[in-house]
């Protein structure tokens, strides 16, 4: 069987591909009428129309991350500092979990304290079946998409979805 993800030839009933490291358990098998070896699943992520982020510097408030995402309905900043990726991402689950179920004051709280940080970033040549297996596996609902390492954009759940349907 082939890596839907780096299209890689693997032994058939091997869990892992021995490439990139996909978990391949099931995928030989064709699920809710859709194989993954489909061409769409192949598709390349620089093919998808990528969103421009939303950045903060860590040093800005919760507050701040806030009015963004909301004037500009998104569920995410993402975080940067000099490097070319970023260093953290900070989202609407965030708010809930790490600000307001603690009780913390967004007004002086910082992005720093309360991001995920080091998120999972995509490169641009990656298959969409590799960027559903991190959405799927880890519970991701934005994901960085890099050129290199330079930050390209982002990858949604919605983005995601409406590539599927064709949207």
């Amino acid at each position: 069987m082939n890596c839907p993800a780096c299209d890689t030839e693997n032994t058939p009933g091997d869990d892992l591909c021995r490439d990139c490291g996909l978990d391949l358990a099931g995928l030989d098998a064709t699920a809710w009428g859709v194989s993954p070896e489909d061409p769409v699943l192949a598709v390349r992520l620089s093919a998808l129309p990528l969103k421009t982020p939303l950045v903060l510097a860590p040093d800005a408030t919760v507050t701040e991350a806030i009015d963004l995402m909301r004037e500009r309905g998104e569920g995410c900043v993402f975080v940067v500092d000099d490097s070319p990726s970023p260093i953290g991402v900070f989202t609407e689950h965030d708010v809930c979990v790490r600000v307001a179920a603690p009780g913390r004051d967004p007004s002086h709280t910082r992005l720093r304290d309360v991001m995920t940080r080091n998120p999972v970033a995509l490169q641009q040549d990656d298959a969409l079946a590799w960027a559903l297996h991190r959405m799927g596996v880890d519970g991701y609902r934005h994901l960085p998409v890099l050129d290199g390492e330079r930050f390209a954009g982002f990858l949604s759940i919605r983005t995601v979805l409406h590539s599927l349907l064709g949207g």
